[in-house]
């Protein structure tokens, strides 16, 4: 009895997001079922003032968080212009990022970032500031890209519903840019969905995030508008894909 109740105590900690404070700022996180030292991070950025454990819950990594032993991490910024990492939150992600190393005793390597609406501002911005320490970017419904891309190493997924109009041109723009620099980026718009984080565009990012995970290789490139599949598409309306299901996703 005593090893059962022993089990059963431990398994919330293994398996349920806890939080510490950094300078105010509650930072939310999620402990996969297994980890060792090479364990990853992604970084989840919510809406605009998005508490962190709302944001763990709506996006809901967990299983893939678990399939690929990967922390999920997730601040509470509030208001200060947040989106700003030069100003302050760059730094607090940071230290935050460090702590949950040191914890965990993970090796410090790049780290995975998705956001939505402010949280994509984010992701977009504190990319360029911290280039160097990403892996990856997924986005769905931003309206603020850096005005000037000086970094293009990490592959992007730029989703947005096309009733979002604003949103949708700003973000085109951005894939056209990016592309532009020599990035890889997935652009996939939904053309009946406006600002609202759908299900189908959680549901991209996840075989997304997952194919990048497991180390998988381009399989085919899609054409922006036409959705033609081919190894031939210029590189400025090209999309690469990396398994079957996200071929299937990306042409719904």
């Amino acid at each position: 009895m005593k090893v059962l109740l022993s089990v059963l105590f431990f398994i919330p900690i293994l398996l349920f997001a806890e939080v510490f404070r950094l300078d105010s700022v509650d930072f939310h996180y999620r402990v996969p079922e297994k980890y060792n030292g090479k364990s990853k991070i992604m970084v989840l950025f919510g809406g605009r003032n998005w508490n962190g454990g709302k944001t763990l819950r709506t996006y809901d990594f967990n299983d893939l968080a678990d399939k690929h032993c990967v922390f999920l991490l997730s601040p509470s910024f509030k208001d200060r212009a947040y989106w700003e990492p030069e100003v302050w939150s760059g730094r607090l992600l940071q230290k935050a990022i460090r702590q949950l190393e040191e914890r965990y005793r993970l090796q410090p390597q790049k780290v995975y970032f998705y956001g939505y609406s402010a949280g994509g501002q984010c992701a977009a911005l504190f990319y360029q500031w911290m280039a160097e320490k990403v892996a990856a970017v997924g986005i769905h419904a931003c309206g603020v890209y850096p005005a000037e891309i000086r970094f293009s190493q990490a592959p992007f997924l730029i989703t947005c519903g096309a009733a979002d109009r604003e949103r949708f041109q700003i973000s085109r723009d951005f894939v056209c840019r990016y592309r532009e620099c020599g990035g890889l980026l997935l652009w996939k718009y939904y053309p009946n969905a406006g600002h609202e984080l759908s299900k189908e565009a959680l549901d991209l990012a996840k075989v997304w995030f997952d194919d990048l995970l497991s180390g998988k290789k381009i399989l085919d490139y899609g054409e922006d508008d036409t959705l033609q599949i081919s190894r031939q598409i210029d590189a400025e309306f090209r999309n690469p894909l990396y398994s079957e299901k996200m071929r299937e996703l990306w042409r719904k």
